[in-house]
């Protein structure tokens, strides 16, 4: 059989899993982008959605209940594309060509596969239009995910033109002052208490300018560049970072990885710098003699594999803190720490899909912890590649 053979395109209305759009208009998309994969083929298409929970969206052009009961569990348990296709096999169909779906972040969010009761060969341009079409279901699902999060996040003035203009008018502000200050104190330098006037005025512009600085990374972060990395050297060298405050406060500074920790797909730059701000923070609450440790391991939860991890220090309590609300913009304030350098550091490790939290910890202190998912693969490759 080749794709140039007529395929009977049938429509499957009875889905089993399925948790819905935000967008009435975006289901009725995916299914077409699923029948119009179908056709360029002429092979059945399917396509699979899954999370942490499993698949939660599936939808086909042509299998009947059988054959969809036996494509969920070849994508659910992870076989390999020879164990797979004897598990199709028995209910007439195998898969030809299986393109893996990913979100913004590079994780493996879903899979479209193409699937046929007998041999079936498809040509590059067949394998250009279905990474085509499953770069146009990554943008629907994107945009849908998107929509999702702008209706339950209530939001005042758009974050994306209002807090940029603020940054820019405080820069503008900031640096006219600090114009005016260095034509003051050239004017000037001969007075009595213009040096020491205009150092405390240039400390605080100093201050302002770092703030206005924490307030673009929080608010208009950077494009990221994913790359795979292991975790291990990354937050060592995060330790390293802090082993001068450490030495010079006298305290413990130490990594303790229970295991191998599993590759993740980050951005270096960004979680790097998010794992110095959280360490700097209980860094700075510890009393001399004291010991600050950075716990990590990787978990199973549910079906999916994690890295999680906490720091515990000895004088970690933060009187009259709210663990809840830690990493509120503008709550946590301390001498020498940022405003934003908290709530900066949790966006960076939710954009990974991970969590930071603070809560109880031992002796009465306070713990902070976080997770970040492994990425999720699909051993199922083309068949070109078998």
């Amino acid at each position: 059989m080749n794709p140039s053979d007529s395929f009977p395109i049938q429509s499957q209305p009875g889905i089993s899993q399925r948790h819905g759009f935000t967008e009435s208009e975006s289901e009725s998309m995916l299914r077409d982008l699923i029948l119009l994969a179908a056709t360029f083929t002429g092979a059945i298409t399917a396509l699979a959605l899954r999370d942490e929970t499993g698949i939660w969206y599936r939808d086909d052009s042509g299998l009947n209940a059988e054959q969809q009961a036996a494509l969920e569990a070849a994508m659910s348990q992870g076989l390999t594309l020879e164990s797979s296709g004897r598990l199709l096999q028995e209910h007439g169909i195998q898969v030809v060509e299986a393109v893996p779906l990913v979100d913004l972040y590079h994780r493996t969010i879903g899979t479209l596969c193409v699937l046929s009761p007998s041999p079936l060969t498809l040509s590059a341009s067949h394998r250009d239009g279905l990474e085509l079409v499953a770069g146009h279901i990554q943008t629907l699902l994107a945009a849908d995910r998107q929509q999702m999060e702008l209706r339950a996040t209530p939001r005042a003035p758009s974050a994306a033109s209002f807090v940029p203009g603020l940054v820019h008018e405080l820069g503008s502000f900031i640096f006219g002052i600090s114009a005016n200050l260095d034509a003051f104190e050239a004017r000037f330098a001969g007075m009595d208490d213009v040096s020491k006037y205009g150092a405390s005025i240039r400390r605080s512009l100093d201050r302002m300018s770092a703030f206005i600085q924490e307030l673009r990374e929080y608010a208009d972060p950077r494009r990221y560049s994913w790359t795979a990395r292991e975790l291990e050297p990354l937050l060592r060298e995060a330790i390293e970072h802090h082993n001068p405050m450490a030495a010079k406060n006298h305290v413990d500074l130490h990594l303790h990885v229970e295991g191998p920790l599993p590759t993740l797909n980050v951005d270096e730059l960004s979680l790097r710098s998010a794992f110095i701000r959280v360490i700097d923070l209980v860094l700075r609450q510890e009393e001399a003699g004291g010991r600050v440790v950075l716990h990590v391991e990787k978990r199973l939860l549910g079906e999916r594999l994690v890295i999680c991890g906490h720091l515990d220090g000895s004088s970690l309590k933060l009187k009259d803190v709210d663990p809840a609300r830690l990493f509120e913009p503008f709550y946590f304030r301390a001498s020498g720490f940022g405003r934003l350098a908290l709530p900066g550091a949790r966006r960076v490790l939710e954009s990974h899909g991970g969590n930071l939290t603070a809560g109880p910890g031992p002796e009465g202190g306070m713990r902070i912890s976080f997770m970040l998912p492994v990425v999720l693969t699909y051993p199922l490759q083309s068949a070109s590649q078998s």
